[in-house]
């Protein structure tokens, strides 16, 4: 048996201060210790990639192959197409703080942010005749949830909010839904644990944010 491939070997002498490190082919490291006269069993080598081997077993060749047969690939396999050039990539610089953000959201075409009018919001409200309850409904009252879906979607799309404090909705809806103070609130709470809405702290009282995908689609 003997040993092929990496190998690193080490031999210290804190007397005469020696220290000496070589890494490489065993056969290599076997050869330089010979030179340097610390053949035998002077210092220690540790395998890095080496194996023990029979004698005839040939040398495994690399499964990548040689740097020469990778210098050496057809046209075939390269890939198609001319080599990247990073100079035809426009570069956009921008200055810090020069980004006019309220302009780039005007440019989206979305709706522009305007406090909500309860008192236009309600006359909405009246003007609806029928209302149907939500189906597949887990909130244990399908009818309040439809309302608060209603009022949350005309706040978000058409005055471009992201959430309403607990008063309003108890101002624009309470009655319709037969909920107010600690029942509307718990029921709020409700549909927060069930991911339909955002609970907001901050401000002078708690708000409430809708779920994108729990808004009226159209």
């Amino acid at each position: 048996m003997q040993m092929r491939g990496k190998v690193r070997f080490r031999f210290r002498s804190s007397e005469s201060e020696i220290d000496v490190l070589i890494e490489g082919e065993y056969d290599v490291v076997n050869s330089i210790r010979d030179e340097l006269g610390l053949q035998g069993r002077v210092g220690f080598i540790q395998p890095l990639s080496a194996r023990l081997v029979h004698g005839h077993e040939p040398e495994l060749s690399p499964a990548m192959g040689d740097e020469e047969d990778l210098e050496n690939l057809s046209d075939e396999n390269k890939l198609p197409g001319p080599p990247p050039d990073p100079t035809s990539i426009p570069a956009v610089v921008r200055r810090i703080g020069d980004l006019d953000i309220k302009a780039e959201i005007s440019d989206l075409d979305g709706p522009s942010r305007t406090e909500p009018q309860l008192e236009y919001i309600r006359e909405f409200l009246e003007s609806i005749d029928e209302l149907e309850p939500l189906k597949n409904n887990l909130s244990g009252d399908p009818m309040a949830e439809a309302w608060l879906q209603i009022v949350l979607t005309l706040v978000v799309r058409q005055h471009g909010q992201t959430s309403l404090p607990i008063s309003a909705i108890e101002e624009l809806i309470g009655e319709k839904i037969n909920k107010e103070g600690p029942e509307l609130e718990l029921f709020l709470n409700r549909l927060w644990i069930m991911g339909r809405l955002e609970l907001i702290y901050g401000g002078a009282e708690v708000h409430y944010a809708p779920n994108p995908s729990w808004l009226v689609s159209q």
